[in-house]
């Protein structure tokens, strides 16, 4: 939009008059006065006659122009129908008529200056980079542009300025009308639950992609907002339980991606403190500590929860002993921790076919040989349908860690 100010305006009607009145008082003819010039300032437009010189209105109206949309920081919008609405501005008393001219550039359908409404309306426009598109417009005083004040028959020479403004109003843009595609992919890995894999580590694996390159994430783990980056991202500080994560892409221009498919997994309960037993440290334990107790009847109780699957995730050794156990009334079971030296073992106790039962998980030393507990996993046997396992990848502990061991 252009800024104007208005000139002192002084109009040049005064000398027919002047010159009748002096014939009229006797001071010498009228073919004797030479032409006056026409002063600077005028409000319209006045053609020149044979007696006087034209006037021209030199300050154009200002252009104001407003788009129904306004591109983001890239320069681009995501609707391909944009209606702008024009203003005019004049900063002396012209009272016109003001009319409108406008053109496109950057499209197929482009064209040069024409005469336009005062609103305008752009549709149909296919994607485009940032920029590539300007609507520009600029306001025209009608009433002075029919004049010409240069006219070859009145005496002195008026410039004719432009009777539109000058610097005209401009709007450019890019499209960008297409929502990006997500693609999401747990890495975490777990041969008898795929679609619901335990994590062991501290952090959990997801990878995050986009069919826009430069698209950023927003991610939800459990329906809580979490910050996430694109390519292999680590989750961390996974509270103990189910969890249920997904996301969505949102492209330059702001088009976001419908949220994608949830990914499902499983964090272990860690077991930090008993009466009975101590803390042991090891970079292989879950969360890097562990229980160890050489007693006895040393017990863990952990709180009333309803148990589909259970796994005791232990140290194991030569030296090993066992341990038992159960949940609520139920039936004991007894695991042996003696094998192979490991800092972590996963040990099925109950099984997910073996139907719910719900109370308090109790694991119980059996003898005077060490033993080191981990962590339990204690989840419901319901688990997501298989197609939402696709693209895991194995990154977790292998198959044969894991170890099913039911008995009384």
């Amino acid at each position: 939009m252009s800024t104007h100010h208005a000139r002192p305006r002084t109009g040049p009607r005064w000398a027919l008059g002047a010159l009748v009145a002096l014939a009229a008082a006797g001071l010498g003819p009228v073919a004797a006065a030479a032409p006056a010039a026409a002063a600077p300032g005028c409000l319209d437009e006045t053609p020149p006659s044979l007696i006087q010189d034209g006037c021209d209105d030199s300050t154009p109206p200002d252009t104001t122009l407003t788009a129904s949309v306004a591109p983001h920081a890239a320069g681009l919008v995501t609707t391909d129908t944009i209606t702008f609405t024009l203003g005019h501005v004049v900063t002396d008393d012209d009272a016109g008529p003001f009319g409108f001219e406008c053109r496109l550039t950057g499209t197929p359908a482009a064209y040069d200056w024409q005469a336009c409404p005062d609103t305008v309306t752009v549709a149909g426009l296919p994607d485009a980079a940032p920029h590539a598109y300007v609507f520009e417009a600029r306001a025209v005083d009608l009433g002075d542009r029919a004049i010409n004040p240069d006219a070859p028959l009145g005496p002195g020479t008026v410039a004719d300025t432009p009777d539109h403004d000058a610097t005209p109003a401009a709007f450019s843009w890019g499209q960008d009308t297409k929502a990006p595609f997500v693609f999401v992919t747990g890495t975490s890995y777990d041969q008898l639950t795929p679609t619901q894999p335990v994590v062991t580590g501290d952090a959990v694996p997801i990878r995050l992609n986009s069919n826009e390159p430069g698209a950023t994430f927003e991610c939800a783990d459990n329906e809580r907002p979490v910050s996430c980056s694109p390519g292999t991202w680590q989750l961390t500080g996974a509270r103990a339980g189910r969890h249920s994560f997904t996301a969505r892409a949102v492209d330059a221009a702001g088009n976001a991606s419908a949220w994608s498919e949830p990914i499902e997994f499983f964090v272990p309960r860690n077991i930090a403190r008993a009466k009975g037993w101590t803390k042991v440290r090891d970079p292989g334990h879950f969360r890097g500590d562990a229980l160890r107790a050489t007693t006895r009847g040393a017990r863990i109780v952990l709180p009333r929860t309803r148990v589909g699957e259970l796994r005791l995730m232990a140290a194991t050794s030569p030296g090993s002993g066992k341990v038992r156990v159960r949940v609520g009334k139920r039936a004991w079971h007894v695991v042996d921790l003696a094998g192979p030296r490991t800092a972590m073992t996963q040990i099925v106790v109950i099984d997910r076919y073996s139907g719910m039962r719900t109370g308090r998980i109790v694991i119980e030393s059996l003898g005077s040989k060490p033993v080191v507990v981990d962590a339990v996993v204690a989840r419901p046997n319901r688990f997501p349908p298989a197609h939402r396992a696709a693209g895991h990848e194995r990154s977790q502990a292998p198959a044969r860690h894991l170890r099913s061991y039911a008995g009384t």
